[in-house]
Formats: C-alpha cells, structure tokens, sequence
C-alpha cells in the first residue's frame, strides 16, 4: 500500500537517501528541508519550511495531508557547525522536534524518528533496547528529551523511535575514521589488538524506514539499528595501508588504555565520552533488530509512561544510604524531592540532589516522637508521595498509616500485609503454603522446650521474629547453648524464631521484587551475596547479579501468596545439602540494595512513585548480570575479618563493572558525611549484633 509520507530532514546525508528509497517503493513523500530538494522524482515534493518555528510547522501540516510523519532533521555532532552549545542542540533537536510531534499528535499520526544509540552514554555491558539511558553531552541529551517528548504527546498513537548507531556511507566515512586514524599527520592507531566498532550504513537506515512505512498498521516501540558486523579497526588500518594511507601506526597497550579510561572519569562529559568510543565502544545484542530486518514485529512496545515531573516526593531518614540511589533517579524523573534529616551528615543533607533538606529532631528510640515529627512534616509540606528508606521509619508509616494517608500517598501496604511481612514466622507459613522452600521451622519458638520439641537437629538458629542486619541472630550446636542463649535473647527482642541451621556455603541471594497493584511482579531483581558482613552472619557488602528462573519464580509466588504491593527483598540461602535454594525472610521496605537494580537496568523509583499515585507501573523483564554492588565501607571490614580475603570470586580488589552504595563522582561530599557517621555509630552497631 502507497501513502502520503511527510519527511523531514529531506536534504540531508540521510534524508536525501531516505527519500529515493520511499519514492521508489511507491509512496508519495513530502520532503521537508530549510535547504534547497536534492531529489529529483515523480513521487517527491519538496517543501522549504523553518522547523523553528510552530505556526509554520502547523500550517505545513495543514498545507500537506500525509498518513505518517518520519522525522529526520536535526543537529548532528559531526557536521561542522561552529555552534554546538545546549541551547542550539535544545532549540533544533528539542523544540522542533515537539513542533512536528505536536502536529502529529493532533492528526493522529503515526511517527518515525530518528534518535541515536548515543542516549546510552557509557554503558556497563551489553546495550539491549532495555538498557536505561543515561545520555553524556549536548547531541545525546537533546535527542533523549526528544523521545521523552515523543512519548508524552502521542498518547495512543504509535510512535517509532529508532536508536542508529553511527552512520556511514561509501563518501563519508569521517564517524568511521575517527576511531582508528589522524589524516593529519597520517598516523593510525590501534587499541590493543584492533577495537570492534559498531557503526550503520544508511543503506540499512533507507531500509528501515521503507519496512516502517511499507507495514499496514504503524508499529511502535524502540529498535537500536547497526551492521550486522562491526568494524575492526586492525582490519581497517590494513585497507588503509593498501592504499598508500596510514603510513604510520601508533599502538596503545591494554593498560595504557585500562588508565586513559580512568583519567576520563575526571574529564567533562563530552570528552570523557569520546574517550570510551575509542578505548571502549559499547556492544549492542541484535535481537530485536534481526527480528524486526526478518518481518518480525521486534520492537518491544514503548507505552506512554506517566509524566512525573513536578511530583512532590519526601524521603524519610536522611542517613539511610538507600537515599543515593533514590535521590538521583527521583530528579532524573523530574520529581521535587524533599529529605528528612536528623544531621547536617546525613547523606540526604550532604547531598547536592535534593531540592529541599529539612533538619528536624528524629529519635529512632522514640517511635511516638519521630511519629509526631513525620506528621508535622507531611501537613507543612503538602507532599504528593512519601518513602521510607529503613525499617523504622516503615514502621512508622505502618503504624500511622491513616494518618499519613490523609496527607500524602505512603509508599507502603498499611500495618497488616507490612508485619505479615516483617514477621519471619509468618513469612515461613506463607512459604509452607505456597510450596516455597525455606528452612525446617518451629511452629512454636516461645520456649526451650517447644524448640527441642520440633526435632530441628543441631545446630539451631534462633533469631528475632521481627529483626534485621543479624541483629538477635546466634547459631547454637547443642541444648546447653541453647539454654544459656534463648531467655537472654528473648528478654532483649521479644519474640523468637527457631529454624534448622543452613551452612553458609551455598550461595546467599537476594531477590528484589516490585509487584504492582494487582498482584503481578514488573521487575525481579536476583543477585549474590558474594561477601557479607559480619563474616559469621549479616548484611552483604558485595553483590553481584546472576539469572536463576526458578529462584526468582519462588520469591514472586511467596509475594503473590502474601498479597504484598510495591518494592520487597526476598533473601535466600542456597543449602549445599541439597542444592536448593530457600527463602530465609522478606523485607518490606527499599533496601540498601536498591542501587545495584539502577544499575542493571530497572528504576524502582519510578515504579514507588507510579504505584504510590496509582498509575500503571512500568514493566522492566530483563536486567543484567554480572553488575557489582560495593558497601566498601563494610566490604573493608570484611577484608580485615575474612580468613577467605585472598581467595575469594571476585576478588577484594577486582572493580570492574562496579557501583558503590555510597560513593559518586558526581555527589561526592555524602561519602565523606555517612563515613564520619559510621565511626560514631559502628560500636553500637556491632554490640547490637553481638547480643
């Protein structure tokens, strides 16, 4: 079928090459261009038109009826042009993209538009159409608020966002050039044995447009498109050489380029980005791609997701290290985020993302006076969302969860499905009646006797029904332990749970889960405890993420048979007895985890404050592996501690693909704040543990 196609960016590299091609395949194609047509055909009508400006964009629109709009121009990096500050990329990339969207969307317009695989910025691993983008400079940026844009406006009207890697034709290789060669003064260089580049031919990009086009109903989703080989450039400087060019070749060692990446870290983002496209190109998984260049449909679905821009979101508990990775990915959404802080330390006080820091009186052995704070708080405020970021300050939102919610949306389920979680108890006869495994367990731990009774075998653990960190956790290898460690114990926790003893010699795994409103899991999170500390039992200080179905299966159905809404952490203990893996308890809360499923590829803030206001929570179904979390501030004491420092996998000293919970180039000051902190607190924290 032949349609009325309006193109922008007619007269480009690419848009003249785009043009021919839709001419070709029959359709009738309006071009539009500030320049001069540099198409000669029956089908094609050229248009001059300055994109700038909106009354022109809509009276082009009105002049031209077209089926669907594919829009190519915009402000490249690579073109030349003397000005390539913010507000030029803004105003023909940002703005006049929404020119022709807006248009669009009012027509109801299916829409092509061409964005590039540099919304990606520096990605850790493998980028796949689920990779989050994190854009560095002008062009990246411009074209990522582009797409935000897109997805806002067309409501329900398909749109089409094609990330290109760099693209080429057999005149203008300069993009391909720059990764391996200096015209002047004729010196090549190679990194290593020779980089693999990705790079886009635009005869691949004429190619997809025309499939978009051709289809009878507009597809929309997101297609990152490359060749289907990169370019090696130990193979280019060889061509380059056949042909009298390259005379010389400069070659830069691994740990030359190992450092170059290091010092890069200190540069702008510019240059830093252009350093790793040279020392480390990103490698795309073709997948969807190949699906969509064999007929398949390919692209995954990109639904309009809400605009948060503007939500008013109050983090409870400035000092909770949780806050580092909330903060960031809060404003990245465009929410107004408030901290509540008891010091001037706290990270959420330190911090340079929130947009306000309150310092108040916070008493975390007075639940009724921080309970009072909180509620001054919220009725002063006037706070769209609430989040706890601890057990205590959870609690609270539990415990007073008619009175917060009169004044803002709890990022919590109310006191019920909270301590059904909260309690370890309960937490095991859910898994007993959802065929989940977990530890053998005393139906009834309220005495020595009813302990001895359930025939648990030695040794035993005993340990708070409602607890956290290995706080109240003792293994005991036989009844006199037992006898000397549970009134005690008791008597300083309260209730107690008495389970057979796993050794510590499996894998520990977390699994973090959100499950929205009705009951179904958008993300899954599962990852390693490779190191935790105390070494003897506690809260890790080194993760790593891995994939296992039937594990991540267990920690979604114990959820669902709990009822529980909203952001969980399921910890498992693998026994080496049997190899199976079983849930030890659930925490109801954001954990200090939180960071390391930013960094793989999900935004459970996003979800918090989508469920938190009742909105559709954004499905993430994959994230990758391999990605480390470091609490190096523990993680050192586990260096001190551990008779297995030298010999542990990953190494203590191996930082590739590795986040760390508190520290960040770009909000430095926290690390130094939350560690000032820690020296005051870690006493009392061990003697906790100790007890």
């Amino acid at each position: 079928m032949t349609r009325a196609i309006l193109l922008t960016g007619a007269s480009g590299m690419i848009g003249s090459r785009v043009a021919l091609a839709l001419c070709e395949r029959g359709h009738r194609v309006i071009g539009v261009d500030i320049a001069g047509p540099k198409l000669d055909h029956g089908n094609y009508t050229h248009v001059n038109c300055d994109l700038t400006r909106p009354d022109d964009v809509e009276a082009l629109f009105r002049a031209h009826p077209a089926d669907r709009a594919i829009h190519l121009a915009a402000l490249a990096h690579v073109t030349g042009e003397a000005d390539l500050s913010w507000n030029r990329y803004f105003l023909l990339n940002v703005l006049v993209s929404q020119h022709v969207f807006e248009c669009a969307a009012r027509r109801s317009m299916p829409v092509f538009f061409a964005s590039t695989v540099d919304v990606y910025g520096i990605p850790d691993g493998p980028v796949t159409e689920r990779t989050p983008p994190a854009p560095l400079g002008g062009y990246a940026r411009s074209k990522w608020e582009a797409e935000n844009r897109l997805a806002a406006l067309m409501g329900d009207t398909p749109y089409f966002i094609a990330r290109f890697a760099p693209v080429y034709t057999s005149e203008d290789l300069r993009d391909v050039r720059r990764r391996y060669y200096l015209k002047y003064p004729d010196v090549a260089y190679l990194v290593g044995g020779g980089r693999d580049y990705a790079f886009l031919s635009v005869d691949r990009v004429a190619d997809a447009v025309c499939r978009w086009a051709d289809r009878d109903a507009a597809l929309g989703g997101v297609v990152n498109f490359r060749d289907d080989a990169p370019f090696n450039a130990a193979e280019l400087v060889a061509e380059e050489r056949r042909f009298g060019k390259a005379n010389r070749v400069l070659r830069v060692p691994e740990w030359m380029a190992r450092l170059g990446l290091l010092a890069a870290k200190l540069c702008p983002d510019r240059l830093r980005l252009n350093v790793n496209k040279i020392l480390a190109p990103a490698r795309f998984e073709t997948g969807v791609m190949n699906r969509w260049i064999t007929g398949g449909d390919g692209a995954p679905f990109r639904g309009r997701r809400p605009d948060l821009r503007g939500v008013r979101v109050l983090l409870l508990e400035g000092f909770a290290r949780q806050n580092m990775a909330l903060m960031p990915a809060l404003k990245k959404l465009g929410c107004h985020v408030t901290t509540l802080n008891a010091s001037r330390l706290d990270v959420g006080y330190a911090s340079r993302w929130p947009d306000a820091r309150l310092l108040e009186p916070w008493d975390r052995d007075d639940a009724g006076a921080s309970a009072k704070v909180m509620l001054r708080v919220l009725e002063a405020g006037h706070y769209d969302v609430v989040i706890p970021t601890t057990d205590f300050s959870a609690r609270l939102l539990a415990d007073h969860h008619e009175a917060v919610s009169r004044l803002a949306r709890p990022a919590e389920n109310g006191p019920e499905l909270f301590y059904r979680a909260m309690d370890k108890r309960q937490t095991m006869a859910f898994c007993e009646a959802a065929d989940v495994p977990h530890p053998r367990t005393a139906p009834d731990a309220g005495s020595v006797e009813a302990v001895l009774a359930a025939g648990l075998g030695w040794p035993v653990v005993i340990k708070p029904r409602i607890g956290y960190g290995g706080i109240g956790f003792h293994v005991l290898q036989d009844e006199k332990a037992l006898w000397e460690r549970f009134g005690d114990t008791a008597a300083r926790w309260g209730d107690l749970l008495a389970q057979q003893y796993i050794p510590q010699t499996g894998r520990q795994l977390q699994c973090q889960v959100f499950m929205d409103e009705s009951g179904e899991a958008r993300s899954a999170v599962l990852f390693d405890k490779t190191r935790w500390y105390p070494v003897t039992g506690g809260s890790s200080c080194c993760n790593t993420t891995l994939h296992d179905a039937r594990v991540t299966g267990d920690c979604v159905r114990l959820l669902k048979a709990m009822g529980w809404k909203g952001y969980a952490d399921v910890d498992l203990i693998e026994d080496p007895r049997d190899g199976v893996a079983k849930v030890m308890e659930v925490n109801p809360r954001v954990t200090g985890g939180v960071k390391l499923c930013f960094a793989t590829g999900t935004d459970p803030a996003r979800q918090i404050v989508e469920l938190a206001l009742g909105l559709p929570v954004t499905e993430y179904p994959d994230y990758r592996d391999g990605v480390r979390l470091r609490y190096m501030h523990t993680d050192l004491l586990w260096l001190l501690k551990s008779p297995n420092r030298f010999r542990a996998k990953p190494g203590w000293f191996d930082f590739r693909r590795t986040t760390d919970q508190i520290f960040s180039l770009k909000d430095p000051w926290p690390w130094f704040t939350y560690t000032a902190q820690g020296l005051r607190r870690c006493k009392g924290e061990m003697a906790k543990r100790n007890q």
